[in-house]
């Protein structure tokens, strides 16, 4: 039974990115709803912790206090009980020692974020709009529309942060200038929000200051682009 919990885990999480969530907010949801497995046995704890730290290296970035609180889960393990609650077989037991020791390094590499808000990042949020954007022309008919497509699908990320909001517009305007589609309906409200852009307006947000760079940069390109 113990060793289902990762497939119940797994599904769970891949679920709630199916439901367009950000990784971020997919993993937090997931931590709360299989936050109790760390308080039952040893082993329950110990696939609980290394479950969810194996979807956690998989992330763009790790929030500070969410990392402090994983590892601190981990290395309060203790095997020789675990061993003893004799739910796993020698063969599982020593694979998931092997399992700790490996999240426990890879955990050390990943780039840590302070902003508590949940929110997508940078580089995960690019692919995602490029993503939707590319399905979006496979599978419609018409792609006239495909500003409010992309809005209607990012409206509750627009308004989470000021960051995501510019992300998606550039992006979005980016692509359409690529796909030579300047001329679909609201390419006028995708410019007049760019134009709007400031720094000041997301520095205090998820972003790096090379993030911040970048984007700033790339806004300044694409409204060129739009206006030549």
């Amino acid at each position: 039974m113990v060793y289902s919990y990762e497939e119940y885990i797994l599904e769970d999480y891949n679920d709630l990115i199916e439901e367009k969530m950000s990784k971020g907010e997919a993993i937090a949801r997931t931590l709360n709803e299989y936050d109790m497995l760390a308080k039952k046995s040893e082993t329950d704890k110990a696939m609980f912790c290394i479950i969810i730290s194996e979807i956690i290296i998989t992330h763009e970035k790790v929030l500070y206090p969410f990392m402090n609180y994983i590892e601190q889960l981990i290395n309060e393990l203790d095997f020789k009980v675990i061993k003893q609650e004799n739910s796993l077989t020698i063969e599982q037991l020593n694979r998931l020692i092997y399992r700790k020791d490996f999240v426990l390094q890879e955990l050390k590499k990943r780039p840590l974020t302070y902003y508590q808000r949940v929110c997508w990042y940078y580089n995960e949020l690019n692919e995602e709009v490029r993503k939707f954007i590319d399905n979006y022309i496979k599978t419609s008919e018409n792609v006239e529309f495909i500003i409010s497509g992309v809005l209607q699908r990012f409206n509750r990320d627009c308004k989470n942060t000021n960051s995501e909001k510019f992300i998606i517009y550039t992006t979005l305007a980016e692509t359409l200038y690529n796909l030579e589609l300047t001329n679909v309906l609201d390419i006028n409200e995708i410019k007049h929000e760019l134009v709007k852009f400031s720094t000041k307006d997301i520095t205090d947000e998820q972003l790096t200051e090379e993030e911040q760079d970048e984007l700033s940069e790339r806004i300044n390109l694409i409204l060129t682009s739009l206006n030549s």
